[in-house]
């Protein structure tokens, strides 16, 4: 999961969607927190949220941190890598997520950005993990 995602459920709920995105995320996180599925931490994810403005908000979304089974951490190899990805239209931080979710064979990337998701589509033949809305995903897993 990206910084969005981990950032849904602390959003505006007043919105149907991020409403429904956010209890996505919460029920991805407790399936994790259970050990139905393993979740994937990195150093660039961890980077990201420590510029968080808000403190309080910085602090909540780190807890979700704490549950999460396996941390990437950059590398050369995620560097070379998220160069490449930033050449073809990444966000620097979005090509650095790419590469540690790459790295520790993930087997989904979750995002709730309209804009990375569509790029990733655009660009799928180049990623070697998929990337969905975590809504999305979470119903085809049921």
């Amino acid at each position: 999961m990206d910084a969005c995602c981990l950032n849904r459920p602390y959003d505006d709920q007043r919105q149907i969607r991020v409403h429904l995105e956010a209890e996505a995320v919460l029920s991805i996180l407790a399936a994790i927190r259970s050990g139905r599925w393993n979740g994937i931490d990195s150093t660039a994810l961890r980077y990201e949220i420590a510029q968080m403005p808000d403190l309080i908000q910085r602090q909540r979304v780190e807890q979700s941190l704490q549950i999460m089974q396996q941390e990437i951490l950059i590398t050369p190899i995620e560097t070379m890598r998220g160069q490449y990805l930033e050449t073809i239209g990444f966000h620097p931080f979005d090509a650095l997520h790419f590469c540690c979710a790459e790295s520790a064979s993930a087997d989904i990337f979750l995002t709730t950005d309209d804009r990375l998701q569509k790029r990733a589509t655009r660009r799928v033949k180049e990623l070697r993990v998929p990337v969905e809305n975590p809504l999305t995903w979470l119903q085809k897993q049921k």
